[in-house]
């Protein structure tokens, strides 16, 4: 399992064993709707509506400004990899 799942699991099981009951039943109601969502073609399309809406709406300064927030957010994450692959990696031959 890589890194990342690891501790994405360790966070989920964190975030479960400190839920109280009622929490918890409504964590499961909401992957229960998440998975109703994706799997039903008719809500897909729903969402799928409403996100052209959503997108039709903003200006084209709008629609730029969220790509550079992507595109911000991409070289974040690519960076972030590479230092961890450099620590890594840096550990393996006894630098750090």
């Amino acid at each position: 399992m890589g890194k990342m799942k690891e501790l994405f699991m360790k966070q989920v099981d964190e975030r479960i064993t400190d839920m109280s009951d009622i929490e918890y039943q409504e964590w499961l109601t909401l992957q229960d709707e998440d998975y109703q969502l994706y799997n039903n073609p008719a809500a897909q399309a729903e969402v799928e509506s409403e996100y052209d809406a959503w997108w039709d709406s903003l200006t084209n300064e709008q629609k730029e400004e969220l790509f550079k927030g992507q595109e911000e957010v991409f070289k974040l994450s690519i960076e972030e990899m590479n230092y961890h692959d450099n620590l890594e990696r840096m550990i393996g031959f006894g630098l750090w």
